[in-house]
């Protein structure tokens, strides 16, 4: 998504390193699509840059696909979309055949996809044309990346949004920060996230450490 900024100083380096060590099959499963979910400012756009570098250091290249530039409507629609009816909420804002279709492209082997950028600020959306051509792992972000079909490892921001209020706030987005109906629709997005969470290989944990069954 254009208009959001990354500080590579807060990457979680020691935790996406720690991931591939224990999980070292990521590193020879070739075609392999990593899943990221959690809730509003639980870190994962922040550990999809993470891990990008650590797989680069292991000689593993990546691509990083954002769920917020799936979205049916860009940004302030989908939002009075919710205001009409808070029910709107949900996996349903989201163009799954669209994600789950780049998924086959790149398990096929397709060289090249077209895939949707959303420009926060300017409240558009773009198509842009994206290079497959040698990248070994797909990272998708997003809240629900865990409803995403043929996903083949699972990591889970544990943090909730009670949790994440302050640094939602340090964010400043303008339709999050004081806001009662926003708090409505995170508690809801939180009971939906949560639904899913079984489905992780492995989470981070609120101090920001790797966890995982064992």
């Amino acid at each position: 998504m254009i208009g959001e900024k990354i500080d590579k100083t807060k990457l979680n380096i020691p935790a996406s390193k720690e991931l591939l060590a224990v999980f070292d099959y990521i590193l020879h499963t070739p075609q392999i699509v990593l899943a990221i979910a959690g809730e509003s400012g639980s870190g994962k756009t922040y550990l999809a840059a993470a891990l990008q570098l650590a797989l680069e250091e292991k000689g593993k290249k990546s691509l990083i696909l954002h769920m917020d530039d799936f979205f049916h409507l860009p940004p302030a629609q989908n939002h009075q979309q919710r205001l009409m009816d808070i029910r709107n909420v949900g996996p349903q804002e989201v163009n799954f055949k669209r994600l789950n279709e780049i998924i086959r492209s790149f398990k096929e082997g397709v060289h090249t996809i077209s895939v949707p950028q959303v420009h926060y600020y300017e409240n558009t959306i773009a198509e842009i044309t994206l290079s497959l051509i040698d990248i070994d792992v797909l990272i998708i972000e997003g809240t629900y990346a865990f409803y995403l079909d043929n996903t083949d490892f699972h990591i889970y921001m544990s943090r909730n949004y009670k949790e994440t209020r302050e640094l939602r706030q340090i964010r400043n987005r303008g339709d999050e920060v004081n806001d009662p109906f926003i708090e409505d629709v995170l508690k809801l997005e939180h009971e939906l996230i949560t639904a899913k969470k079984s489905k992780a290989n492995a989470w981070i944990d609120f101090n920001h450490n790797l966890r995982y069954h064992v």
